[in-house]
């Protein structure tokens, strides 16, 4: 599946013959975490600088950020406060790494506001442990929920002798079919595991929008 995944850097919908080669769903639908990121107009931004952080000896891994009395002031001295942790782990997301990240908003904002930073971290699989915590500038023009709607749904199209078929999820493991009735194979509702044997068995063209 490598072709597959380097393709998808530089696309975010992706058409795929399953007449010629068989998927895993899972790895097949992945969102990759920079596009997560671009989903929201992100600008890295060092976060010593910008947070007035005391050195770069300064620990800046989330879980630690997030009990930091240093931090957390540092951030009130210019107006700013945290959100706590959210960690992909806690729920199904289609991003193609684990990620934890910490959201930074204006001080009198609510939290249903767009935030003004994200602090992320992500997992490294091969190296068991995560990466240097990086900063970042939210586009104020985007609605913030395009972040999550990136991680956790997605939506794709199915082509079966000369049919489409349009599904979407929410949690990865569940999907349902749009605006159609279904039939015998395809469903108004399958979960992953049938979704992928319909579209192994029967050789079809899958687009992921």
């Amino acid at each position: 599946m490598k072709f597959l995944k380097n393709y998808k850097k530089f696309s975010e919908s992706l058409q795929i013959d399953v007449s010629i080669i068989n998927i895993d769903i899972n790895e097949s639908l992945s969102t990759f975490y920079e596009n997560i990121l671009k989903s929201i107009g992100a600008e890295k931004m060092n976060i010593f600088d910008k947070f007035v952080l005391p050195s770069e000896d300064f620990n800046t891994e989330i879980d630690f950020l997030d009990n930091s009395s240093d931090f957390i002031n540092s951030l009130s001295s210019i107006g700013l406060k945290k959100s706590s942790i959210q960690n992909t782990r806690d729920s199904e997301t289609f991003v193609n790494k684990h990620c934890r990240f910490v959201l930074i908003y204006r001080i009198e904002a609510f939290e249903l506001e767009n935030p003004e930073y994200i602090l992320i971290q992500s997992w490294n699989e091969t190296l068991s442990k995560w990466e240097n915590t990086e900063l970042y500038k939210i586009n104020p023009d985007i609605d913030f929920n395009k972040f999550y709607d990136k991680l956790s749904t997605k939506e794709i199209e199915i082509e079966h002798d000369g049919k489409k078929y349009k599904y979407s999820s929410q949690n990865k493991n569940e999907w349902t079919l749009k605006d159609q009735k279904g039939d015998d194979t395809f469903k108004k509702y399958l979960r992953k595991d049938e979704l992928e044997k319909i579209i192994n068995d029967n050789k079809v063209r899958l687009t992921i929008l």
